[in-house]
């Protein structure tokens, strides 16, 4: 393999700095992490490198929080000036409200385009993400991507800050123009192939159904994928593949769709990430319908 996998237990900010366009956005994520008037919910650090070269591939590094401290909700207002701030210096800045299951962004992490960091899935939540070119690169084939969603509800705010380095969307789909996958036997091609937009909302690269063979084996593949590794960097994309499955799953018949359904309450077993753990219960649901 060309790359490796290193975790890292402490906080990714901890990084040699490197002067970078988006250093307002950096400073206020670092405060909010900092600021002991905040409860921090979850985190996933996670960061690829290039064995032969030691340059970063890929990096994810996600913190979900809580504020309940009246004098700690500067910090989320702190983060939006500083996406002001930075835009200038963003070749892709975007904002929304109203987050749901239906309509997400999702943040690629490395050079993969399948899954990445899911943005909007908070319901009734407001968020905003902005994409820079990694200055290092004369290539200008990789970006750092910063995120903020949050949900205020009066009493308390939810929210969740996302930091990602990966290969553009342009090269990206440069690379991947389309899929071949194997079904008995015949190699059948797929246009599109999913991408992690860094933007897109509620993936849509496939035909809006596909035969229940086609849906069963792409299934498989990726709860195998999933199994090799519940708790590494790639989990969280194979189970936001799945998830995208279980939205379009009118080809099957009942007898499959519980079968499904029994598999992904096993996969669910096997990581104790939350996010997953709520993309697993919101695809069985998904069966249901």
């Amino acid at each position: 393999m060309k790359s490796k996998s290193i975790f890292i237990t402490g906080l990714l900010m901890l990084l040699p700095a490197v002067s970078m366009a988006q250093e307002n956005i950096q400073r206020t994520f670092d405060a909010l992490r900092q600021s002991k008037d905040i409860k921090e919910v979850s985190a996933r650090h996670s960061l690829d490198k290039d064995p032969d070269t030691g340059l970063m591939e890929g990096l994810e590094d996600t913190y979900d929080f809580m504020i309940t401290n009246p004098k700690a909700r500067h910090l989320v207002d702190d983060i939006r000036k500083a996406f002001q701030q930075d835009e200038p210096e963003a070749y892709n800045v975007s904002s929304g409200a109203h987050g749901s299951n239906e309509n997400y962004v999702s943040l690629a992490v490395g050079n993969s385009n399948s899954g990445g960091v899911a943005i909007g899935l908070m319901q009734g939540s407001k968020w905003i993400y902005a994409c820079f070119l990694d200055p290092e690169d004369s290539l200008r084939q990789h970006r750092y991507a910063y995120a903020l969603e949050w949900v205020d509800d009066g009493d308390k705010i939810r929210g969740r800050i996302v930091k990602t380095y990966a290969t553009t969307q342009k090269f990206r789909q440069s690379r991947y123009q389309s899929r071949t996958i194997t079904v008995n036997g015949k190699n059948i091609k797929m246009s599109g192939s999913g991408f992690s937009s860094d933007g897109g909302f509620s993936w849509s690269g496939f035909s809006s159904e596909k035969a229940s063979e086609v849906w069963l084996t792409e299934f498989n593949t990726f709860k195998n994928l999933f199994l090799k590794n519940p708790n590494g960097t790639a989990a969280n994309s194979y189970a936001t593949q799945i998830y995208k499955l279980c939205k379009n799953a009118k080809s099957l018949e009942d007898a499959e769709k519980n079968m499904v359904a029994t598999e992904i309450a096993k996969l669910k077993k096997k990581t104790n990430d939350e996010f997953i753990q709520q993309l697993f219960d919101m695809s069985i649901e998904r069966l249901k319908k």
